[in-house]
């Protein structure tokens, strides 16, 4: 399955800066990320004296100094006033593949030797595997906490970095399968610790929720919602709003949804009930999603109002195009549907191209 490149934005609160003096004082940490995100991301703990305002890491020189006001993890150094030193790490390919099972379980259906450990998110919270292969429980987890070498803050600044992409798998890889020799530092750290990570999307994206019995709520009021199914890699990469209301045009937005993808759910249909399948439209990179926060109906019309989100400034992205969506369906059947930001605004629609 065609899967994007994820976007990375390292967000911790909390910050301060650590100093120590000397040659060698240095702790260094870094995360390897493969798959759907490709590069080392590097904490630099520790302190420079006036004689040693730089270091070289990577074959690259930077200085070091007071890490930036926002997005450091607290007691790390700035690296040339950013929060982190990265570099694109070698593109590798893990044999692991897994998909959400009709049980509410997971699915892994293939799983490299390398696999130690394997956290999971539907883009809005964290749990954590029961184990790396066969049918398997997911149990909550605090962001990535507990995964290789990395300390809680990191954790939760990588866990945070990829919450909002969609669903993922974050497989935790023995350090010495990494296909990527360690970064070379100097002066020596005291201390050098790596965390390889491979990221990669369900093989298949399951349906999500029941559709609800409950009666239309009268008008002017607010109508209850179902998301049946979200995803980063629509067929229809024009930004579009589509409505259907029989089992045929249900199919349809499924098909536009999932396009060519093997595997997909069976379309989610209820007699008397409306589907509305919001299309954002082709984006350049990953860390776009659109979530629909409430649903209301007055004089005939169901309005549907949505939080749309981009990645925000300063996120490090591949050249990789994505095209989010959702489906939801309501109770009662609406030809006359509008779809708004949380400002009221109207979403806009058109350009791009069908795939």
């Amino acid at each position: 399955m065609k899967r994007t490149s994820v976007a990375l934005l390292l967000v911790c609160a909390g910050l301060t800066a650590c100093r120590a003096t000397g040659p060698g004082s240095l702790d260094v940490h870094e995360a390897v990320l493969y798959g759907a995100a490709q590069e080392h991301v590097v904490w630099i703990y520790g302190g420079s004296d006036a004689a040693r305002p730089s270091i070289t890491i990577g074959g690259q020189q930077v200085s070091l100094g007071e890490p930036p006001a926002t997005g450091a993890v607290r007691g790390t150094l700035g690296v040339d006033g950013r929060a982190t030193f990265r570099v694109a790490s070698r593109p590798a390919t893990v044999a692991f593949r897994a998909m959400p099972a009709a049980d509410g379980g997971v699915q892994v259906t293939a799983s490299d030797p390398s696999v130690l450990a394997v956290y999971a998110t539907d883009g809005a919270q964290w749990s954590k595997l029961s184990g790396t292969g066969g049918t398997v429980t997911a149990a909550p987890a605090t962001t990535l906490r507990g995964a290789g070498n990395l300390t809680d803050a990191e954790a939760d600044a990588v866990g945070t970095a990829l919450l909002g992409q969609g669903p993922l798998y974050v497989a935790v890889l023995a350090e010495g399968s990494l296909p990527d020799a360690p970064l070379t530092v100097e002066p020596a750290p005291r201390v050098y610790r790596r965390t390889g990570l491979y990221v990669t999307a369900p093989s298949t994206m399951a349906a999500g929720g029941t559709i609800p019995t409950a009666a239309p709520s009268t008008p002017g009021g607010r109508v209850t919602h179902t998301v049946i199914g979200s995803g980063t890699n629509a067929a229809v990469t024009a930004a579009t709003v589509q409505v259907a209301t029989t089992a045929a045009q249900v199919a349809t937005l499924y098909a536009q949804a999932y396009g060519r993808q093997t595997g997909a759910p069976a379309p989610v249909t209820a007699q008397g009930t409306t589907t509305v399948g919001i299309f954002l439209g082709q984006r350049p990179t990953g860390g776009y999603s659109v979530r629909v926060v409430v649903t209301s109906v007055a004089e005939g019309v169901l309005t549907v109002t949505v939080q749309v989100r981009a990645p925000g400034a300063g996120t490090i992205t591949t050249q990789a195009l994505t095209s989010p969506w959702t489906l939801i369906q309501v109770p009662g059947t609406y030809s006359q549907v509008r779809v708004v930001n949380e400002a009221g605004q109207p979403l806009p629609q058109g350009g791009g191209t069908d795939r």
